[in-house]
């Protein structure tokens, strides 16, 4: 705080002893936390393996081995350790002065040589680690623990305030944790002593790795223990003044004058709001496809799924006592935030960005952990935020600005082929700019520092709130962590609508480039309207306007399914507003706590509508987005009638100002900039029909593939489009069929791998059954014209539901049926039978025609009814590019009145976790017999055809093992046919 007057000035800087607490428990526990994410990110295996046995035995390392053993993370400790020193001598001093208070001095003094003492022999194994000098090591760690039991009961002893003072009530709450701790710790030592003695005596492989987590145990209690000082460290308050003799303004003169020079202009200053809410939704937005890698990379849970309560986690750990005085109080009974201090504003921000710069990181794991940490910092900062505008009157603006930063978001993915440009999974050879974004970041930090506009004005006492208010603001919360589900869900990609009631070809419906700009404009709209009538969102005809969105969404297809997919893009905005107002008129803290939980929980159920074949209870969700979306609007309106109350309603009839003018007029720019921005992409992206050729028309020669692409991701969680675009273009693929490619879901970050392969590849993309149809999705990309293209849902009565593609494609002049479809696992057989059944009555249907297979069947090749391979082959009238390769199990390619001339698996390299299979096809010039199945000579690699069609020789790695690169494989070199 400050104080100015006339003929002297003072200013003062204050900090609260358990502000001192709060600061030692963090930094202490982050030195530990750091320091064990980057072992197990870089040296997991080295780490805990020992004398006695490794991984997967053992499985936890040890404190020592943690801090000690390598480099970069004993660096890292060593580093947030000595920054802990400060607050923890202090906290010593404070300790030491809290005794002398209500004891004689000779007990202060103990404890202040007690506690640097063990302080100090801190410092000796924390920096002297046992691989420098064991002895010294060993002899520090002893010293420590030896003063642990001293230290912990002079400061159980020695705090208590006097018998009638105010905080006898906080000290006994003190006491209450500090035994708790206390407890525990002593608990800990004869498990240890047992379970080092089978380690040391015994050789139990891990043993030692049971020891370790009773090790890291003391450490977790032991800051429990130091943390329960801040109740009675927080009746004392360190003050530092500055006194200057010169005369000064008044205050409101000094404010008057500073505003006038630092204020920049709000056009500005709204401008670098709304890119760091940009920054903040990308964060949160991949957090969920980052989780799900994992999954999906190890088919099944490991516990990396519980890195999406982060956000939960960050405002939990925020909820602490300790932590939460130095971010709220309370005035009169009521909780308040207050506006944060610019400089730690600005602090947060910049620490939120860790998950733009971990793009230059290799490890998966450190970039979600990373982005887990920075997801539960962005909570926690948004929390903070809209709850100071709340109390200033200005949550309006606050919530404008971030429902602006999403149209950013929409805006920045329209333009990046659907991928947000700083997310952790992009880098600059796949679509990122993180450096871009970081130093935008850096200039958008200027106008917070600066004041000014950024100041917001005293807080009012926040109101009481009795039963009903609580009810209110819980509903309230609950139904804005609906509105962000649902926001992540169908308004994260502005193609995500179109996806939705896509039905293939001819093209009876919009398509993400180029109508995606429509549901951009349509969410601005929304911002506007909510902006201009805050409280817009609390009218029925709202609800259900909301409410006809959503329905024509679900069961309509085409036009008639994004025109409500445009209505509920531009009454969403307005939600938001009402919902926060109600939340934020109990603890804010605890209110978007909820808020994030409930999130989490739909994210999750909507995962399962798909994904029921993997959770054990998880069919009771089977194909139920309908029933999700129901159960989402009533959540959502249940939220807004509660708010149709006075106390809210008050709130959001904020009057007119000349400020309040000058901020709606700023925004109006920004988000009729954006919007520009997004009408000019379609004319950029737009890919013109003189493109799209194939590569060998003089030959009639086409090349064919089928590739499961594993959700775009590849083996280092990078986005794999590019990649995949590179292979495609050097083997010259016309037509190519995708599995594993339906991205529209927050478990995928709603991205679309066909809008890139299509524009850089010259290709029509038919994007399979859509996300409503809860499959995993088919993607057909053809350099020839798609005539006409249906979905289908093949039957699947116990696994999960499988899609095809069945397009007619006009190949050199004649209609080719192409099908492309994902049959389940070999864990339902039934479904695979029906399954292959279902496309071998496609395939009959269309005989005598010409057709093309690729997909994948899941079976032994000739293996005869049941299995898919006899059902697909002979019933649906097909015929196998090469029976004599027996060497195949997932993916197949069939062929009807075409001739067969070339064929050739690749290696997937990292790509993804399947090869990609082509086979060529020539279209005779006069029809020849479908059912004609000889098999012709396979030619030598000597007499390979010397024909501009051929399969390139850049692929040809005899000397490279598999999946060390792209290559041909198993066999070395294409396989060519023989003309017939």
């Amino acid at each position: 705080m400050a104080h100015m007057g006339v003929g002297r000035a003072r200013a003062a800087w204050a900090v609260g002893g358990h502000a001192v607490v709060a600061a030692h428990t963090v930094l202490g526990a982050c030195a530990f936390v750091a320091a064990v994410g980057v072992c197990v990110a870089l040296h997991y295996r080295r780490v805990v393996k020992n004398h006695v046995a490794g991984w997967p035995d053992e499985f936890w390392p040890s404190v020592s081995a943690t801090v000690g053993d390598w480099f970069p993370e004993r660096n890292v400790f060593q580093i947030v350790i000595a920054a802990t020193s400060g607050p923890r001598f202090v906290l010593v001093g404070l300790c030491a002065l809290a005794a002398g208070l209500q004891h004689r001095s000779r007990r202060a003094a103990a404890l202040l040589a007690v506690g640097v003492a063990r302080t100090l022999a801190c410092g000796g194994w924390v920096y002297i680690t046992s691989t420098d000098h064991a002895l010294v090591h060993d002899v520090a760690m002893g010293l420590y623990i030896g003063l642990t039991p001293l230290w912990m009961a002079l400061c159980a002893a020695s705090l208590a305030p006097g018998p009638q003072s105010p905080h006898a009530a906080a000290h006994r709450t003190a006491q209450r944790v500090r035994a708790a701790a206390a407890t525990a710790f002593y608990a800990c030592t004869p498990c240890m002593v047992y379970l080092y003695l089978q380690h040391r005596r015994h050789r139990v492989p891990g043993a030692y790795s049971r020891y370790a987590l009773f090790e890291w145990g003391l450490v977790v209690f032991d800051l429990a223990y130091d943390a329960a000082s801040a109740w009675d460290l927080g009746r004392f308050t360190i003050r530092i003044e500055y006194a200057d003799t010169q005369r000064v303004a008044a205050p409101a003169e000094a404010r008057a004058q500073s505003e006038a020079v630092r204020e920049p202009s709000l056009l500005v200053w709204v401008a670098s709001q709304v890119y760091l809410a940009f920054t903040a939704w990308s964060c949160v937005t991949c957090l969920v496809s980052l989780v799900f890698y994992f999954s999906v990379s190890n088919m099944g849970a490991e516990g990396h799924e519980l890195l999406v309560l982060a956000p939960v986690g960050g405002l939990l750990v925020a909820s602490v006592p300790p932590v939460r005085r130095c971010v709220a109080a309370r005035r009169d009974g009521a909780v308040a935030v207050g506006p944060l201090a610019p400089r730690v504003r600005a602090a947060l921000w910049a620490a939120s960005w860790a998950t733009i710069a971990t793009y230059a990181v290799a490890s998966p794991l450190a970039r979600l952990v990373t982005a887990a940490a920075c997801a539960a910092l962005v909570a926690v900062v948004s929390a903070l935020e809209w709850a100071a505008a709340w109390e200033a009157g200005r949550l309006d603006e606050a919530c404008a600005t971030w429902l602006a930063g999403w149209v950013a978001l929409l805006v920045a993915r329209y333009a990046n082929h659907a991928n947000v440009p700083v997310w952790p999974f992009l880098d600059a050879s796949n679509g990122g700019h993180h450096v871009s974004a970081l130093v935008l970041g850096a200039m958008s930090l200027v106008p917070l520092l600066g004041g000014g506009a950024a100041r917001l004005p005293s807080a009012p006492v926040r109101r009481h709130t009795g039963p009903g208010g609580r009810a209110r603001a819980a509903l309230g919360a609950v139904a804005f962590g609906t509105w962000l589900c649902v926001l992540q869900t169908l308004l994260s990609d502005a193609g995500t609508l179109a996806a939705w009631g896509w039905t293939g070809y001819p093209v009876r419906g919009p398509m993400g480039v180029p109508h995606g700009v429509l549901v951009i404009a349509a969410f601005a709209a929304g911002v506007l309207a909510a902006l201009h009538t805050p409280a817009l969102g609390l009218c029925r005809g709202v609800w259900a306007a909301y409410a006809a969105g959503c329905a024509a969404l679900f069961y309509l297809d085409d036009w008639a399914s994004f025109a409500g997919g445009l209505l509920v893009a531009a009454t969403a905005p307005t939600m938001a507003l009402p919902l926060l107002q109600s939340a934020l008129t109990h603890d804010p803290l605890v209110a978007l706590l909820g808020a994030w939980a409930v999130a989490v929980v739909q994210w999750f159920v909507g995962v399962l509508t798909v994904a029921y074949a993997f959770l054990p209870g998880a069919w009771v969700m089977r194909e139920h987005t309908g029933a999700v979306l129901a159960a989402q609007g009533v959540l959502l309106v249940a939220g807004l009638h509660a708010a149709r109350t006075p106390e809210v309603t008050t709130r959001l009839a904020v009057a007119s100002s000349t400020r309040r003018r000058s901020f709606r007029r700023a925004l109006y720019v920004v988000l009729g900039a954006l919007v520009g921005v997004a009408c000019v992409v379609p004319a950029v992206r737009r890919v013109p029909a003189h493109r799209i050729v194939p590569y060998h028309a003089a030959d009639r020669v086409f090349t064919a593939g089928i590739w499961t692409v594993h959700f775009g991701f590849d083996q280092a969680m990078r986005d794999n489009t590019r990649r995949m675009a590179r292979l495609f273009r050097e083997l010259e693929l016309d037509v190519v069929g995708l599995l594993e490619t339906d991205l529209h879901r927050p478990a995928f970050g709603n991205r679309d791998l066909t809008q890139y392969l299509a524009e850089e590849l010259g290709m029509y993309a038919d994007l399979g059954p859509s996300p409503k149809k809860h499959t995993w999705g088919a993607v057909l990309l053809s350099k020839f014209p798609i005539v006409s293209s249906t979905h289908h849902l093949l039957p699947s009565p116990h696994g999960e539901l499988a899609p095809a593609i069945h397009a007619v494609l006009d190949v050199f002049g004649v209609h080719t049926h192409v099908i492309v479809s994902h049959n389940g696992q070999e864990e339902d057989a039934l479904d695979r039978e029906l399954q292959t059944t279902a496309l071998a009555e496609l395939l009959a249907a269309t005989y005598p025609a010409p057709a093309v297979f690729l997909g994948y069947l899941v079976t032994l090749p000739h293996m005869n009814r049941p299995s898919p391979y006899g059902i697909l082959f002979h019933e649906g009238r097909l015929l196998d590019v090469d029976p004599r390769d027996l060497d195949r199990w997932c993916q197949y390619l069939g062929f009807r009145a075409l001739e067969r001339v070339a064929y050739a698996r690749v290696s997937r390299f990292t790509v993804t976790d399947t090869e990609l299979q082509t086979f060529k096809l020539r279209v005779p010039l006069t029809p020849i017999a479908a059912d004609r199945d000889v098999l012709p000579r396979k030619l030598p690699y000597a007499e390979r055809p010397a024909a501009p069609w051929a399969y390139p020789a850049s692929l040809i790695r005899p000397h490279m093992r598999l999946n060390e690169t792209h290559r041909y494989g198993p066999e070395p070199y294409p396989t060519y046919f023989a003309p017939p």
